[in-house]
């Protein structure tokens, strides 16, 4: 308990020093998504962690189907389906046939417009979303969306040992809870949003670490050939292996020593190091139309 008090008093602290106020009045109204899609186990551990705090109001916003590793992909030339849901964990809930950040964006801006969201948490996703795995990840789309609106947003993924059948999601909402209580009194730093991972097994978390984004490829990302029809169309199937090593400093070498890693995410993919390298290029404009035409 000692151990996990002091990791909360950091993550407090952290919170603090970005100089946003404390909130205080009425429940919090949380929009709650992930990208398992709405009857998964680890959303409705999350919905029953937040909605059993009267400091928060829960809706539920979620895929009416599994969107994993969809990205940031929005529906945009199609029209959406959203359906009334029965209630997840006791929260009011809605069903939308579209991808993680269309969920999102469906939620903020259209069924939840007169009744807006102060927080959106997205998850609890099965397996973790460290390193590079957020490009790609829908969990933590919805949190990004959230950013894009204003709003504090917070993804949280549990490891998987994939030999399980019952993963400890109860255990490890109780460990994304305290970390959401604190962006709840006291925000995130504008453009910025929160990716929380949780290692496999919650009884040897020793406690929270704010980490990198760690950038180590995977040991194996790609597509291998699987057969080829008679007409000459040819199938691929996606093969993936986790990095086989990892850079200290990044949240998969933290949660890998049984950390819970906090990583903050920026909507600002500028690499500001790289600008002093593009201005001394010295790009020369193109010839004029008509001495390119000569030539």
């Amino acid at each position: 308990m000692q151990r996990t008090l002091s990791a909360l008093t950091i993550v407090v602290a952290l919170l603090l020093a970005f100089g946003l106020p404390v909130g205080a009045g009425d429940p919090v109204h949380v929009m709650l998504a992930n990208d398992d899609g709405i009857d998964a186990p680890g959303l409705a551990a999350m919905a029953a962690a937040l909605a059993a705090d009267p400091a928060y109001r829960v809706t539920v916003v979620a895929p009416k189907h599994q969107q994993s590793v969809s990205g940031h992909a929005l529906v945009t030339r199609s029209e959406v389906e959203v359906t009334a849901h029965e209630a997840v964990a006791g929260c009011p809930a809605w069903s939308v046939a579209g991808t993680p950040a269309t969920v999102a964006l469906v939620g903020l801006t259209a069924l939840l417009v007169d009744d807006p969201p102060q927080l959106v948490v997205s998850g609890i996703n099965s397996g973790e979303n460290d390193g590079l795995g957020a490009w790609t990840s829908g969990t933590v789309a919805v949190a990004r969306e959230g950013a894009f609106a204003g709003i504090p947003a917070v993804a949280v993924s549990l490891q998987l040992d994939w030999s399980d059948p019952r993963p400890d999601f109860a255990a490890a909402a109780r460990w994304a809870k305290p970390v959401i209580d604190a962006v709840r009194e006291h925000g995130l730093p504008p453009a910025t949003y929160l990716n929380v991972s949780i290692p496999r097994d919650p009884s040897a978390i020793r406690g929270y670490r704010v980490a990198r984004m760690g950038l180590d490829p995977s040991e194996v990302a790609r597509y291998v050939a699987v057969r080829v029809d008679d007409d000459g169309t040819r199938w691929y199937s996606s093969l993936w292996k986790p990095p086989a090593a990892v850079t200290p400093g990044g949240d998969t070498h933290a949660m890998a020593g049984g950390w819970v890693t906090l990583v903050p995410l920026g909507l600002d993919l500028t690499v500001d190091s790289a600008i002093p390298f593009l201005l001394q290029l010295g790009i020369p404009s193109p010839p004029p139309s008509g001495e390119a035409l000569q030539r």
